[in-house]
């Protein structure tokens, strides 16, 4: 077994690996945390017997809140509001080599032509100059920034379209240590979404923004079509002086490893007040394998962090200059290989902020803000006649004319990558009465078919051996289909 050098040392290394890319150092700081706390012995896992519920206090609901009136007092709210995109992701898993917002996803539109369009929307349905950011890896920069009207985007209000999300090495998990020497670009990850602030500071975008009279941000995930900056949201957010707002949603059997908020009690189960157990975040991740069944419980936990949040910029300033790292996020352990080595990945998530702010609420908003999409089972259901663009926002819907939640959609590995996702799936079935579909093997959807209730296909093996098998057009409504 490896012996693990003491944290001094550590800390030397990691601190030479990330001032040799120039790297900020509260980011540096920050990260040095989160590796001591391993050293210490944390697994990034929570203990459940601390997971308490939400008071009624801590929720609003949009459905409860007034609509928005034209006038002086709007101009003055839209005058004070940013949004922010996540796009630092490549979509790796779906075997993208871009980013991933490059995707068409729509009608042929792509992620960033969509998003686009719905900040090209609200300027011209409010008369205000909202800028836009994207909060970019190097991995997404270039691509993004060549897209058509992107890099235009902030130049009335004279303001870049993009900053830089940073990086951090990846450790090997005995040593602690970086790996390999730092030269390859896999020697490095992203640090997890929770660095958006620290890099709205390092960047200095964030006291550009206070200086130029900006005073809330809206950020969200640059995959989540549905995430406009509704004005009722920004409307309640400034008149009930909230420092942090994260939107929440209905929680289905699709949902299961969404992220829960929560607040904290004693070891023996005691309540504690809201000063000492501040709304927190639990992803996945940070749940003990025993505790998974607890996390899933959706009568428990009805709700899910959509990662759809709303951040007043002073507030925000103010918490970054407490600590030396900024916000020191609640930790995000997650195994890795690299070449065979076993590394470390230490990350946090944008939504843990929420624990720094006493000025807080959770958000209950409708399914219509929710249309990520995290694989081609989702890309699918995008694609599909289950959603639409809204004609008024420019954001992707549910189709109306559903009657039922998001459906639960399964396919096979066959699938996976979207390179075979594509030749299997040239003619997307029409998925607005399906409640679930399971796809086993590799099926070519090459004409039109509606899936009504639940419906599995299933290739039998021997048939799959000669390649996709074609479904044809047919209609499919709570059955078993082999083929």
């Amino acid at each position: 077994m490896t012996t693990r050098p003491d944290f001094q040392t550590i800390t030397a290394e990691i601190t030479k690996r990330m001032q040799s890319r120039k790297i900020a150092q509260p980011v540096i700081a920050e990260f040095a945390r989160r590796v001591k706390l391993v050293h210490e012995g944390s697994s990034g896992k929570t203990d459940w017997n601390e997971i308490g519920d939400l008071t009624d206090e801590d929720y609003a609901r949009l459905e409860d809140l007034p609509e928005v009136a034209a006038g002086s007092e709007r101009d003055a709210r839209l005058a004070q509001l940013v949004v922010i995109k996540l796009n630092g992701g490549l979509g790796t898993t779906m075997g993208l080599t871009k980013a991933k917002s490059l995707m068409p996803v729509k009608d042929g539109a792509s992620f960033l032509e969509i998003i686009r369009r719905q900040i090209v929307r609200l300027r011209e349905v409010s008369g205000a100059t909202v800028p836009l950011f994207f909060m970019n890896s190097f991995n997404t920069r270039e691509d993004t920034l060549a897209e058509p009207g992107i890099a235009e985007l902030n130049q009335a209000a004279d303001l870049p379209a993009d900053f830089l999300q940073n990086m951090v090495p990846r450790i090997d998990r005995e040593t602690l240590l970086p790996a390999g020497d730092g030269e390859d670009d896999a020697h490095w990850c992203p640090p997890g979404h929770g660095d958006i602030f620290l890099a709205l500071q390092t960047t200095g975008l964030l006291d550009q923004l206070l200086a130029k009279g900006y005073r809330v941000a809206f950020l969200s995930n640059g995959d989540n079509l549905g995430a406009t900056a509704d004005e009722r949201l920004l409307q309640y957010f400034l008149k009930e002086k909230l420092e942090f707002m994260s939107e929440v949603t209905p929680k289905t059997k699709a949902d299961l490893k969404g992220g829960v908020l929560f607040r904290r009690r004693g070891r023996d189960g005691s309540p504690m007040t809201k000063e000492q157990a501040p709304i927190e975040l639990l992803e996945t991740a940070q749940v003990p394998e025993e505790n998974l069944p607890d996390f899933q419980n959706i009568e428990r936990f009805a709700y899910f962090n959509i990662n759809n949040l709303w951040v007043n910029l002073e507030a925000l300033r103010d918490r970054l200059r407490e600590s030396e790292s900024g916000l020191p996020l609640s930790l995000i352990v997650n195994p890795k290989e690299l070449k065979g080595q076993p590394i470390l990945q230490l990350e946090t998530a944008m939504g843990a902020g929420i624990q720094h702010f006493q000025k807080a609420k959770v958000m209950i908003v409708p399914r219509t803000r929710f249309a990520p999409v995290k694989n081609c089972a989702d890309l699918l259901v995008r694609r599909s006649d289950c959603y639409v663009l809204n004609g008024d926002t420019m954001s992707l819907e549910m189709n109306p004319e559903r009657l039922l939640g998001e459906p639960v959609v399964t396919l096979s590995d066959d699938y996976k990558k979207i390179a075979d996702f594509e030749k299997l799936m040239p003619t997307p079935p029409s998925l607005v009465k399906c409640a679930s579909l399971k796809v086993e093997g590799p099926v070519l959807f090459d004409a039109p078919v509606t899936i009504e209730g639940d419906v599995t296909i299933r290739v039998k093996d021997a048939a799959a051996q000669s390649g996709p098998i074609s479904i044809g057009g047919r209609t499919l409504k709570n059955e078993t289909l082999e083929l």
